[in-house]
């Protein structure tokens, strides 16, 4: 407990005056607090945030505790330890005047906390831009609007940092306001774990509180007048300087207008591209962010740009060209004139022309150049007459082209070649001479379709059929050949083979089919015996058919898997099917029943300080039981650990066939009850019979009961007592360890009890 002094003490009984309607006031303000009743009428505002708020809010200073900076001792204002009570967190908000906040303002003040320095203080300087608020929130954490820290006197709360041998200033430049506010700032005397038990908070004190205005100094800007000229279409960049601004200065156009296409950035650099032409006259100012501003005259006079007329290599052309646009001169949007030239397009027939290209651009500017366009008499070029031809024939050499050097074009021609493929078609040959003047002839080429010539397909056939007739071609009147063939017929005995049909029409023009025969060899299925499954087995993989090469059928099969959830089944093996060739072999696949497994504990929950007992209920008995905890068919809560085990019961028939079932043990804590202070006397433990169970608290039966040290309830009997005990009877039951468990508030709990 923190100890009270004396001077602490007598300010459990000053008083907050009440709120009056704020004031306007100049922008400097000096206060001394010589009355502390004045504050709230000249515009201040108090309110203590504390949680729970204390005895005391601010008050008028206390001279036996120290005197004020200046004037009469008590001309200060002060806070204390109760401002909240017990050991709370302390949040007391004074708030200055509501003024027009500008950078630059200066603000001023003295504090100090008492020489004996035992409970550290802390003091906050807080702005808000709110105008006239007074929100400080609700609660001890809050701040409301006022969200910026402007100061913040000793926040790690230590000894030896707020000021305590004499009065010390702070002073305070605003800075950081976008632009001039209407706002406040606030004193906050914030001390965590304050208040008359806490291990913080003192005494403080304010005095001499001081708001200097920002005064605007003169600017001076570049020179006015005529700046740096610009040239329409060609960037421009001139920077304006200024002294005197306080801060980032920002630039502005005030009247009059820039030339079009340049703009003032806010840092002073005129830049940009102008688009116009002529002298534009303009006003700049200049302003800081606390409000202040200077302005200055100046002039820019944008040119017109140089000839921007060029021209790309003038085209040479030829006697035979068609009429052409002239498109050499840039930029766009002139006009052409001169001899063959009509609405800016040429023609070339009239022979080599001077033509100029006249241009006025974006600005109003005139500009002109001219340039000599040369025309070349085109070349004569014939091509001869060409074969006639069948669609698959060969590429065909075309011929007759003069004079030579030139190339050749039309579907289906690659270089000098023609493709038949594409049927008839025109073909153009173009020549084109040293004055790439180019002429060209054209030729039909004559192409007779090709018969279209098919076979179906033939059946496989096995090899000792004999001859077999050749059919399925088309069209008829064909001649076929390959290994076996003679005339229509095909002798099988010589195995599998490609044969050929060839056709010619009545043009000459020829095609062909091919078709395949396949030759089954006559052979024997044989299928190996199959070993006997389990029905629970899975997908099994069916094998031992011979020769390799044919198929599996029957119940349950699909490709090579079967399935032996569908029972014993007869397999059959067949090569050759479909076929006169098809051999089939037989076997019969036995499914052992795979056994029924299941599994009921006679225990699903236990204790983890009980000991191992025998696991039971797994069916058909001669099992396994296997699971955390789980040894030689015995189950130890202790190994297993607190929570849900589960355990697994393996049962193997005598077909070798396997199943298992599960279940769930869960293990408890089963915590004692003196971790609750409750208390149970059990007398005699151990015992030879009775025993006398004492709680310290009134139970009913159901809340009490008797366990072996596998967990097994034992059947007894509970008599109650009159003082609230009960008697059980173990006489009855083998020598060992029993638990005795009692259920209290949804919580089970044991004690260990011996019977020998």
């Amino acid at each position: 407990m923190k100890k009270m002094t004396t001077w602490k003490k007598w300010m459990a009984g000053v008083y907050l005056l009440a709120m009056a309607p704020s004031l306007l006031h100049a922008q400097a303000y000096s206060e001394d607090f010589v009355d502390i009743n004045t504050l709230v009428p000249n515009g201040w505002f108090m309110q203590n945030n504390s949680v729970p708020v204390g005895s005391t809010n601010w008050f008028q200073g206390n001279s036996t505790v120290f005197a004020a900076q200046n004037g009469a001792a008590t001309s200060y204002i002060g806070a204390n330890f109760n401002n909240t009570t017990g050991a709370n967190t302390i949040s007391n908000w004074l708030l200055t005047p509501t003024r027009t906040l500008k950078n630059g303002d200066v603000f001023s003040f003295y504090t100090r906390t008492t020489a004996d320095n035992l409970y550290p203080d802390r003091l906050q300087v807080r702005l808000s831009t709110a105008g006239t608020s007074t929100n400080v929130g609700t609660g001890s954490a809050a701040v409301g609007d006022f969200t910026t820290v402007l100061l913040d006197i000793n926040p790690g709360l230590v000894t030896s940092v707020y000021p305590y041998t004499g009065w010390q200033q702070y002073t305070i430049t605003i800075s950081g306001l976008s632009a001039p506010t209407s706002g406040r700032i606030a004193f906050r005397y914030f001390v965590t774990n304050g208040g008359p038990s806490g291990l913080n908070s003192d005494y403080i004190g304010i005095d001499n509180v001081v708001y200097t205005p920002y005064v605007c100094p003169a600017f001076t800007l570049t020179t006015g007048g005529a700046l740096p000229g610009a040239t329409a279409g060609t960037a421009y960049s001139n920077t304006l300087s200024q002294t005197g601004a306080l801060g980032t200065p920002t630039f502005a156009v005030t009247a009059g207008t820039l030339p079009t296409g340049l703009t003032l950035s806010t840092a002073g650099t005129i830049s940009g591209t102008p688009t116009a032409t002529g002298t534009f006259n303009f006003s700049v100012t200049v302003s800081d962010a606390s409000g202040c501003s200077g302005s200055q005259s100046y002039s820019i006079t944008v040119a017109c740009p140089a000839n921007p007329i060029t021209n790309a290599s003038l085209p040479t052309f030829c006697s035979n060209g068609a009429d052409y646009t002239l498109v050499e001169f840039s930029p766009a949007g002139g006009t052409y004139s001169g001899t063959g030239v009509t609405a800016g397009v040429f023609d070339p027939s009239v022979g080599t022309q001077l033509i100029q290209y006249n241009y006025t651009d974006a600005y109003g500017c005139a500009h002109n150049s001219s340039g000599t366009y040369t025309v070349n008499t085109a070349p004569t070029v014939t091509l001869g007459t060409q074969s006639t031809l069948c669609s698959n024939d060969a590429l065909y050499a075309i011929t007759g082209a003069n004079p030579g050097g030139g190339t050749f074009t039309g579907t289906g021609v690659s270089g000098s070649d023609f493709d038949p493929s594409v049927g008839t078609q025109t073909v153009t040959y173009t020549y084109t001479d040293g004055n790439n003047c180019s002429n060209s002839a054209s030729q039909t080429i004559t192409v007779n379709t090709a018969p279209t010539v098919t076979h179906a397909p033939i059946s496989d056939i096995c090899e000792n059929a004999g001859l077999t007739a050749l059919t399925g071609a088309s069209p008829a009147g064909g001649t076929y050949s390959g290994t076996g063939v003679s005339g229509t017929d095909f002798d099988p005995t010589v195995g599998s083979q490609t044969l050929t049909y060839d056709y010619t029409d009545g043009n000459g023009c020829s095609n062909s089919a091919t078709v395949s025969i396949t030759v089954i060899p006559s052979e024997t299925a044989t299928l190996a015996a199959f070993t006997a499954v389990c029905s629970n087995e899975g997908i099994v993989t069916l094998s031992g058919g011979l020769p390799a090469g044919g198929t599996y059928s029957g119940t349950g099969v699909t490709g090579t898997d079967f399935d032996p959830s569908v029972g014993t089944q007869t397999i059959t093996y067949t090569v050759g099917g479909g076929t006169s060739c098809e051999s089939s072999a037989s076997e019969v696949f036995t499914v052992n029943t795979a056994p029924t497994v299941s599994l009921t504990l006679g225990t699903t929950t236990t204790c983890v300080n009980y000991n191992a007992f025998a696991l039971s209920g797994g069916s058909p008995a001669g099992g396994t039981y296997s699971g955390t905890g789980v040894s030689a068919g015995s189950f130890d809560p202790a190994t297993a650990g607190v929570g849900s085990t589960t355990i697994t019961y393996d049962f193997t028939d005598g077909n070798g066939c396997s199943n298992s079932a599960t279940a769930s043990i869960t293990v408890d804590a089963c915590a004692s009850l003196e971790e609750d202070g409750f208390t149970m006397m059990i007398s005699p433990n151990p015992t030879s019979g009775k025993v006398l169970v004492a709680p310290s608290v009134q139970l009913n039966a159901s809340d009490l009961k008797c366990t072996s040290g596998n967990g097994q309830v034992l059947d007894l009997t509970w008599n109650e007592l009159s003082n609230g005990a009960w008697e059980i009877d173990l006489s009855n039951f083998a020598d060992g360890i029993y638990y005795l468990q009692v259920t209290l508030d949804n919580k089970t709990h044991v004690y260990k009890l011996v019977k020998q």
